[in-house]
């Protein structure tokens, strides 16, 4: 059995320590057959136009796990529209199919927040790479989950505090880009915690197992 769970990374080089859940953005008929992926349109990287389809059918590959990284961003230069449609097409193929979503989101809390409450999600959601102060809690609040990464190693970060009071079943441990070992994630948040690592690796793997089914 794994000690450690990468909820979300970019990282696709074998480890035999860590369950890596490895983001796909394009290409979906490339994913293998074995590990473990998650699978969307990320707003960075939008076809034009959009195209649910091969989405549609890599969602039912066995270990394809999540949609997204899927949602909006501010800062990047993708048309606003395009964001919106395909964020709330892949919303609606998670609900539709019965999958969690990971969120990506960049100065755009209120709109991802009000079009998860419209399109009235059924399905868990994760905030990858959480680190956002005065909204951790309303996340928390709505049934969501947090996943903190890289920031948990930045003293004083928002994700440092958010993740000293957040309930122990509501977040998971992720790398994303980053070249920080999962190892060194999950030693920070014991530390920020104050708890025990065994304590952390158990209580991510029943959140994982609860999220995902697995």
């Amino acid at each position: 059995m794994h000690h450690y769970i990468d909820i979300h990374t970019h990282d696709t080089r074998p480890t035999d320590n860590a369950l890596r859940v490895v983001n796909v953005y394009d290409h979906f008929d490339n994913i293998p057959e074995t590990g473990w992926f998650s699978a969307g349109l990320h707003p960075w990287y939008l076809p034009q136009p959009i195209d649910m389809n091969p989405l549609r059918e890599v969602a039912v590959q066995p270990n394809v796990l999540a949609i997204g990284e899927c949602g909006l961003d501010k800062v990047c230069t993708t048309d606003w529209d395009l964001q919106l449609r395909a964020f709330t097409q892949q919303i609606e193929l998670a609900n539709n199919i019965g999958m969690p979503l990971i969120i990506h989101c960049v100065r755009a809390w209120e709109e991802v927040m009000t079009i998860l409450k419209h399109h009235k999600v059924s399905v868990p959601v994760i905030f990858h790479g959480f680190n956002k102060s005065n909204i951790a809690s309303r996340i928390i609040d709505n049934g969501y989950y947090l996943s903190f990464g890289k920031a948990l190693l930045s003293p004083g970060s928002p994700a440092a505090a958010a993740i000293t009071t957040a309930p122990a079943d509501r977040y998971f441990l992720e790398t994303d880009d980053s070249d920080i070992s999962i190892t060194d994630i999950y030693a920070a948040a014991t530390t920020l915690r104050q708890t025990e690592q065994d304590d952390v690796i158990l209580q991510l793997r029943q959140n994982f197992k609860t999220v995902f089914n697995r």
